[in-house]
């Protein structure tokens, strides 16, 4: 088996540039920042193959700018991606409508409660802390906040939204509504 480069990675799907001083592998030039899925390891060597089935291959990250590198794992990312389009193209959310977001603090949901607030949704998020609630609703600009663990689910979601809701985003398989 022959291998072409060597990544230096932290835990998951992670950004960053080749180990070695000459890759050789000309699709992984020296100095240019991949995203990869290798797992949990502190260190992979790659053919620029998928592991696995479930995989992507190691790619190339664009040129961001001035703008840090780390977004290719969050908004400009999978958590970034999966809630955009899976909003996009399976949720059909209207301006005025209300947008139940579980795992609401999350990387996705809370990419979701904000792509909603954009699309002028009236957004509720779903999480298991105040500490978090606060964040959704002071930061992220999300209308209200049901925390799961000590709320009667039923009950704050007719205060919160009489109409009933119109899209729900379950981000942990687990059914609420």
């Amino acid at each position: 088996m022959h291998w072409d480069i060597y990544f230096s990675v932290f835990p998951c799907r992670q950004a960053t540039e080749p180990y070695e001083k000459n890759s050789k592998n000309p699709k992984y030039p020296v100095g240019q920042y991949v995203v990869a899925s290798f797992g949990w390891r502190s260190h992979t060597i790659s053919d620029g193959k998928p592991i696995g089935s479930a995989s992507m291959a190691p790619t190339l990250l664009p040129n961001f700018g001035n703008l840090p590198q780390s977004l290719a794992l969050g908004v400009l990312g999978m958590p970034g991606n999966t809630a955009y389009f899976w909003f996009s193209r399976n949720m059909y959310a209207q301006s005025g409508e209300t947008v139940a977001v579980t795992g609401a603090a999350g990387a996705v949901g809370s990419l979701v409660g904000q792509i909603a607030k954009i699309k002028g949704c009236k957004v509720i998020g779903l999480a298991g802390s105040d500490e978090k609630g606060k964040w959704l609703v002071d930061d992220l600009g999300f209308d209200h906040f049901i925390n799961y663990k000590t709320a009667d689910i039923d009950k704050a979601l007719t205060e919160v939204a009489p109409e009933g809701v119109d899209c729900y985003f379950d981000n942990v398989s687990v059914i609420y509504l």
